[in-house]
């Protein structure tokens, strides 16, 4: 059974870890195996670029410890897509990140896509990432819902209201063709989004990162592809 190796890349949490492995393991195909691996030292949640720079050393030991178990790849579980650079040149396996995968996807399904994330400081990160992937020219804007990554879950109302507003706002205002959910913990509600908006005679795709980064590492699983060494090359010292 291939074995997937998810990285929540902030502090482990023993509640949190086995709900997101049931809830996750339901997005994999049939026969593939989710195992969580998330960080004994680090930031509680990532919400800037300081954030994101103190969880650095953590995903590599995360990754580091997966590959020793066994996995066959490792999904980074963040849209701002921390150290996937660096994870890359590091690791043996495949390693995909949600915000790469879900906008990749989402520059296939339109002209254009904005992406709707939880508090403002997270959007020059995700700017800056979408302008490392080539996706400016795709990206029409970048919105936020003003509300921490921890409260998602806990105020699970008014976060699909303020996705509808903002998304659309991005499509009416921004000339957004397609909407990206800008952070995991925004995972299940891409459906009902889509669904809203449609009611609302605006109707585009919402994308998921999280599904599309789990579709993404299976895909490269089945094809047998994983990243350039060329670009991405070993590290010197290694």
């Amino acid at each position: 059974m291939p074995q997937l190796a998810l990285i929540v890349p902030v502090l482990e949490n023993k509640e949190r870890d086995e709900r997101i492995t049931e809830e996750y393991q339901l997005l994999m195909r049939p026969g593939n195996d989710i195992r969580v691996f998330a960080l004994k030292e680090g930031p509680k949640s990532l919400q800037c670029a300081s954030d994101v720079v103190a969880a650095g050393p953590g995903i590599l030991r995360a990754i580091a410890e997966a590959e020793q178990a066994g996995v066959q790849a490792c999904m980074i579980d963040c849209f701002g897509d921390p150290a996937i650079e660096a994870a890359r040149e590091v690791a043996i396996v495949p390693i995909v990140a949600a915000g790469q995968s879900g906008m990749c996807l989402a520059a296939t399904l339109g002209q254009s896509f904005s992406v709707v994330t939880v508090l403002p400081e997270t959007k020059p990160h995700i700017w800056n990432r979408a302008c490392a992937y080539g996706f400016t020219s795709k990206l029409a804007s970048i919105r936020d819902i003003d509300m921490p990554v921890l409260q998602l879950r806990e105020e699970r109302e008014i976060v699909q209201k303020r996705l509808l507003e903002e998304s659309e706002l991005a499509i009416q205002n921004d000339g957004a063709h397609v909407i990206v959910l800008g952070c995991t913990g925004m995972q299940g509600m891409a459906t009902s989004l889509q669904q809203g908006l449609k009611d609302a005679s605006l109707e585009v795709p919402v994308i998921d990162p999280l599904h599309a980064m789990i579709k993404h590492a299976e895909g490269l699983l089945d094809m047998g592809l994983s990243y350039s060494r060329i670009t991405y090359r070993v590290p010197p010292s290694q």
